[in-house]
């Protein structure tokens, strides 16, 4: 699989089979990934990988607490609300969601539905791994961008080796549930989760992909 075909196929996987993904597989992953350039070479990443039965006990507080609608804390803050944001951003947001959920013939208006929904995300959607990306404290935004950077070499290389990732933000918004249960080094805090896994090819979660703008709408040429 070359980098062309394996952009084009990576897609948010929402729903996994339950066969672990062996280690050597993700530290083959991540030996790789962490090549990924950075600012100044200073590599700000580190990985903290969690599966197994932690990693359902994590799930579980996290889906109890969006049932008990408890406010989240995440070490780096959300964006505002979408409702506030410009356009066309705005519209994208909400034609992911309106998209998802028409595939899954889930109705607007029915919310026991929407709120299953969002406990299997806040469960990272039993993915049989997670994958957390931290970085230093005192860090600013262009090792935010570094992230970002080695997260998208983790989820080619991911999709190189058969397996999906979803790039899930639910996954750190509740950093004192993954602390009480996983030794994290002081000093760090929790960037992104990525959850990684074998897709179920049957689940209508993996039917739906989101779309991409025209090339025009976002290019710009000079002197070309």
């Amino acid at each position: 699989m070359d980098i062309f075909e394996a952009i084009h196929n990576r897609r948010s996987t929402r729903a996994f089979q339950p066969n672990p993904v062996p280690k050597t597989v993700i530290e083959k992953i991540l030996d790789t990934a962490h090549w990924a350039p950075s600012w100044a070479n200073t590599q700000p990443w580190e990985f903290l990988v969690v599966g197994g039965e932690t990693l359902r006990k994590i799930g579980k507080e996290f889906s109890r607490r969006v049932a008990e609608h408890v406010k989240d804390n995440p070490d780096i803050p959300m964006p505002p609300i979408p409702q506030e944001w410009a356009e066309p951003y705005r519209s994208r947001y909400m034609a992911v969601g309106k998209g998802l959920f028409d595939t899954l013939g889930m109705a607007r208006d029915d919310k026991a539905a929407r709120v299953a929904h969002y406990q299997r995300m806040y469960s990272f959607f039993e993915a049989p791994a997670v994958i957390y990306v931290l970085m230093g404290k005192t860090l600013g935004q262009y090792a935010l961008f570094d992230c970002g950077s080695v997260t998208q070499t983790i989820c080619l290389l991911a999709e190189r080796e058969g397996l999906g990732t979803c790039i899930m933000a639910a996954a750190v918004r509740h950093p004192d549930i993954i602390r009480a249960h996983v030794p994290v080094p002081p000093g760090k805090k929790f960037v992104i989760g990525i959850a990684v896994g074998y897709p179920d090819p049957d689940s209508p979660y993996n039917k739906y992909r989101s779309s991409r703008v025209s090339l025009e709408e976002i290019v710009s040429w000079v002197d070309m």
